[in-house]
């Protein structure tokens, strides 16, 4: 089964700030690059079988049906909820954050 993927606005805005960070504060664009590509990743398996990822770490988001995806060798995860055959991300955090008050719903 193929799901449709649905990246919200505000994922978007979480994607780009974190770009931005490792580009011009931490003045590493491969690591950029690297995250990016490990993002398309996840998106690519998202749309195959997004039920293949674990459900979020946080109890609260959890229990709304949020599941998790862990960029792979970074430690940014993207957090996503599956409503019938459509997939919505909505956030990118690295993974030490408190994400939970951050996820819109």
């Amino acid at each position: 089964m193929i799901y449709n993927l649905v990246i919200t606005d505000r994922a978007d805005e979480l994607i780009d700030a974190s770009v931005f960070y490792i580009v011009n504060k931490l003045k590493n664009p491969q690591a950029a690059v690297h995250l990016l590509d490990g993002i398309s990743e996840i998106y690519d398996r998202l749309e195959e079988n997004p039920y293949q990822f674990g459900d979020a770490k946080d109890d609260y988001l959890k229990n709304r049906g949020y599941k998790e995806a862990l960029v792979s060798d970074m430690q940014y995860k993207i957090v996503f909820r599956i409503d019938d055959n459509t997939v919505y991300v909505v956030g990118l955090f690295y993974d030490l954050e408190d994400y939970s008050t951050k996820v819109e719903e």
